[in-house]
């Protein structure tokens, strides 16, 4: 989505956080969250919490332009910034209509604690896999561990305040109560752990609640199921372990099995238990995701070769289709690896990446050019490409541009100890997939006798046509 559908840099905004950040905040931001948003996202934040912080309100009014000046980044580079600290849970966004425009508003949200931080059912596996190195994730994981000595066998001597505080008076006391109670305590706010960033989820496409529950038994206490933090656990474990309504409804039975009570650590247990029945001891991976539905092009039933290629890169996932080519041999890891950091780092559907995964095959002789590929993909990214339409469209672009370019290269003088030759080197024509060279693929499919018939009823024209030309030339 374009940025100025949304916003424009005359607009304001009003950026807000309970409390200021303590040191142990600004650690868990760089090594805990940076790895997952980005430089840029985090550098956004961190301006925005300074800003505020440095108000005696802790709230900061300016225009989207004074926050371009700050960051030194353009409005688009922003917008798509902001929506990675919206959906990590370190920023809520509210707007309201005031005098015919829009004021936005900015809650800033302290990050979690690195306890909550790695309880957490889905922040964990993103760092793990964003990091894509066991001995970083566990040396990040020591440096925030806390471990309280054993003091089980020592005696507690700490003091009691009536042992070192004298008792007030009746009349102190019934003073002291009236005193506060006359104070506007109640307005102050007063900021908690409550304040703590909650990341922004949103059902997964193939996901739905609502349908989800359709299909438990009618015996199924729902009240517990269908309160906001039961739900919000619910939608986590389906996104992260790849279920579906049916799947996640067999969870929940499977969790209440020995219990008629909802047990949200019996639910965690089920849904890891029935992942690893099926994955094996290895963390969830977004390789295994599939092409967003609002993302997909073809909807219909197919009706070319080209329709049923786009189909069935947007229905399959990444590390599927590298299987695919593979013709069902092992993924490497460093591949795992490399195409969870094309869906990361450069934000592309996991459809897009098939496509480029496609092109980078062809054109390099079945060899993963991770360097090439990258190359691409920031093309891409910059172009903002959603669909696979336009992955394939913009290959194309691109190839025939770098068969131009090779073509002047080649045709080009050349020196060699002084004189010039004009010998021209025949370009190199590269393998490309069938559906950058075969037009045919464009076109619905036909029988071969209806193929044979079209190209026989074209050239009858084609004949009609010159005898015509031949008939008006005689006649003048």
């Amino acid at each position: 989505m374009e940025h100025w559908k949304e916003i424009l840099p005359a607009n304001y905004y009003r950026a807000y956080i309970n409390r200021k950040l303590h040191p142990e905040d600004i650690e868990v931001l760089t090594l805990l969250y940076q790895p997952l948003v980005g430089a840029v996202a985090y550098s956004l934040y961190m301006t925005l919490v300074t800003d505020v912080s440095k108000q005696s309100s802790l709230s900061a009014e300016r225009s989207h332009k004074s926050l371009m000046f700050f960051t030194g980044q353009n409005l688009n580079v922003l917008f798509e910034e902001r929506k990675k600290l919206e959906a990590i849970g370190l920023l809520r966004v509210y707007q309201e209509k005031r005098d015919g425009e829009w004021q936005l508003y900015y809650r800033l949200m302290a990050p979690k604690t690195p306890a909550a931080f790695f309880a957490d059912e889905l922040y964990p596996v993103f760092l793990y896999n964003k990091l894509g190195n066991k001995e970083q994730y566990r040396e990040l994981l020591e440096y925030f561990r806390t471990e309280p000595p054993d003091i089980s066998g020592a005696d507690e001597i700490t003091k009691g305040i009536d042992e070192v505080f004298q008792s007030l008076q009746p009349s102190e006391m019934k003073r002291s109560t009236s005193d506060m109670l006359s104070s506007e305590v109640s307005s102050v706010h007063l900021p908690n752990k409550e304040g703590e960033a909650m990341y922004a989820f949103k059902h997964p496409s193939a996901f739905n609640i609502e349908k989800m529950l359709a299909f438990l038994p009618s015996f199924i206490d729902r009240e517990a199921l269908e309160q906001p933090d039961s739900q919000r656990l619910i939608e986590q474990l389906a996104f992260l372990y790849k279920l579906s309504n049916e799947e996640m409804a067999q969870v929940i039975q499977d969790s209440m099995l020995h219990s008629s009570t909802f047990s949200e650590d019996e639910l965690k247990k089920q849904a890891k238990r029935r992942y690893l029945m099926h994955e094996g001891e290895k963390p969830p991976r977004l390789g295994l995701r599939t092409q967003p539905e609002e993302f997909r092009t073809v909807t219909a039933p197919p009706q070319t070769k080209e329709e049923k290629h786009i189909q069935y890169l947007e229905t399959t996932s990444p590390i599927e289709f590298l299987e695919d080519i593979q013709q069902g041999g092992k993924v490497y890891e460093g591949e795992m690896a490399f195409v969870e950091q094309l869906i990361f780092d450069y934000g592309l559907n996991p459809g897009v990446v098939n496509a480029l995964l496609d092109y980078i095959f062809m054109v390099n002789d079945m060899k993963l050019s991770k360097p090439m590929a990258s190359t691409i993909a920031g093309h891409w990214k910059r172009k903002k490409v959603s669909t696979v339409k336009e992955a394939m469209d913009l290959a194309r672009q691109e190839y025939e541009k770098r068969q131009e370019y090779k073509q002047k290269s080649s045709s080009a003088p050349k020196g060699s100890a002084g004189q010039f030759s004009r010998k021209q080197t025949p370009v190199k024509e590269e393998p490309l997939p069938k559906w950058m060279k075969d037009d045919s693929w464009k076109q619905t499919d036909e029988s071969e006798e209806d193929m044979t018939k079209a190209k026989q009823k074209a050239a009858e024209y084609r004949e009609l046509l010159k005898k015509r030309k031949q008939q008006r030339k005689e006649d003048h």
